[in-house]
């Protein structure tokens, strides 16, 4: 009878658990075993077994099967009603804290003069500290705050008082005291082209037997205690005039400026400076050279380790190390020779920056740092942080496992892998968006690393305490900060 045939076709389409559509026109030749048609029974066994296993029918074999039996291509039944669900979508969350305020710099460098720019040097003729000057004598009071500010900032390469002035952003060794405005030959005056070396062959402060370097300090400011008052103080609202004396609310910002370190009551600090330091290969003859290692080595092998921002390695070192050393010469070392090579790392632990941001920010107070990690420092106000964050193997597009031999602490281990979008928004510089992954275990961040091409935060403070507006201002001893709450509370009073 052609129906048991049927069935024992199935049977054996069935063996794998799939049927395809050879198997298919099996089933419809066991049909036909007794004419060359299919009759209503027949049919009904075929169509029962399309019900009864259609999940295992290919996608040829459904079409085989429609185009045999004479009908429309049989589709699964419709899902059952209901909501459609919804794709999983990574986490979004703000952190957001006081707003802060900002201003220029204050930088030190002019242009080869000391009249400078009262709105954006400290130490200018009509400026902030000009004009406290003026109210110090209004007041019968000693004057001195301008002439500390314009002492030149350089002056502990001879060994003198120093205080926050440069005559040129560009240090000319060849020129050597008019652009730094230091008197290094010791005459009581400073002379054009006197030729002096205090740079080295890396562009830092040093010596290499050579006056022929430039250094730019265009970057040298108070970007720091610029920040640090954002953090502390109200913002000034309007000019206020003491003893004849009107001090503009840009005055008053510089004012601020000066006095913010004697309020802040101490800091805290999370992150290790990059400072640009030279490489170090350590002999075992206990030498220590120190320069730029230009042979490849891998810093971040097994068994390596770190100290503070400092990667060392004295396990995984290739055959010969060459290191350029300061003076420009070079020394190619063998293995045997060395103990251990060093270089200080630019990226620093993600795990702690994502934490401190987190809390930092939670309690309601904004902070500080510097946002990427080049050997400039800049201080930027930072008072919001906007999170995506990708769980439970959600990535973004940036996002391979690759990525994860690469951690703080070395490889990830077997902990969750969480991968974080955050972007950081500064008072007054626009945002920055940090990429990384984070490693969870046992309710605890155990490792991270950054992504490919993101920067990476080079450390972040806040003061620790409130303004008393008492104490010394050794920042600039003339500058009492008694005499700037005054001028501050007049500023931002109703």
């Amino acid at each position: 009878m052609s129906i048991d045939a049927i069935r024992r076709a199935a049977t054996t389409a069935l063996t794998n658990n799939r049927i395809t559509r050879d198997e298919v026109r099996s089933l419809f030749s066991a049909a036909r075993t007794t004419g060359n048609s299919i009759d209503a029974g027949e049919r009904a066994e075929l169509q029962r077994l399309l019900s009864t296993h259609g999940s295992k029918f290919t996608a040829a074999a459904r079409t085989e099967f429609a185009r045999l039996i004479g009908s429309p291509t049989p589709q699964p039944p419709p899902p059952p009603p209901g909501p459609t669900p919804t794709p999983a979508q990574p986490e979004r969350t703000t952190i957001e804290a006081r707003k802060p305020w900002s201003t220029t710099y204050w930088p030190m460098a002019g242009s080869g003069n000391s009249d400078g720019s009262a709105s954006s040097n400290l130490w200018a003729k009509d400026g902030p500290m000009a004009k406290f000057d003026a109210l110090l004598k209004a007041r019968g009071q000693t004057e001195g705050a301008r002439d500390f500010e314009l002492k030149p900032a350089l002056n502990w390469l001879v060994g003198k008082e120093t205080g926050h002035y440069i005559p040129n952003s560009m240090l000319n060794e060849k020129d050597a005291e008019r652009t730094t405005g230091v008197d290094f030959n010791g005459n009581g005056k400073i002379d054009a082209d006197v030729a002096h070396d205090f740079i080295d062959s890396r562009g830092q402060f040093g010596k290499d037997g050579k006056t022929d370097s430039t250094m730019s300090v265009s970057w040298w400011g108070s970007c720091d205690k610029v920040a640090l008052a954002g953090v502390l103080f109200e913002e000034p609202k309007k000019d206020v005039t003491l003893n004849g004396v009107t001090f503009t609310k840009q005055d008053i910002k510089g004012l601020l400026t000066v006095i913010a370190d004697s309020q802040a009551g101490g800091y805290e600090f999370k992150g290790d400076r990059y400072d640009k330091n030279a490489d170090i290969v350590r002999l075992r003859n206990g030498q220590e050279l120190r320069g730029t290692i230009t042979t490849d080595v891998n810093f971040k092998a097994a068994g390596n380790r770190r100290q503070q921002d400092w990667q060392v390695n004295s396990n995984q070192l290739p055959d010969e190390v060459t290191i350029k050393l300061m003076d420009g010469t070079e020394r190619t070392l063998k293995k045997h020779e060395l103990s251990f090579v060093a270089r200080e790392d630019k990226r620093d632990d993600p795990v702690l920056m994502h934490e401190t941001i987190g809390a930092w920010l939670k309690s309601g107070r904004p902070a500080v740092m510097d946002k990427d990690s080049g050997d400039h420092v800049w201080n930027y106000n930072f008072y919001k942080a906007d999170d995506t964050t990708y769980r439970d193997g959600l990535k973004p597009s940036w996002a391979n496992d690759e990525l994860l031999k690469d951690g703080f602490k070395g490889p990830a281990g077997d902990g969750k892998i969480i991968w974080v979008e955050r972007q950081v928004t500064f008072m007054g510089s626009g945002s920055e968006t940090y990429k990384y992954w984070l490693e969870e275990k046992n309710g605890q961040l155990v490792n991270g690393g950054w992504a490919p091409g993101s920067n990476n935060p080079d450390f972040l403070w806040r003061p620790s305490g409130n303004p008393t507006f008492t104490g010394r201002n050794d920042r600039n001893p003339f500058v009492d900060p008694k005499m700037v709450k005054e001028i501050y509370e007049a500023s931002i009073a109703p």
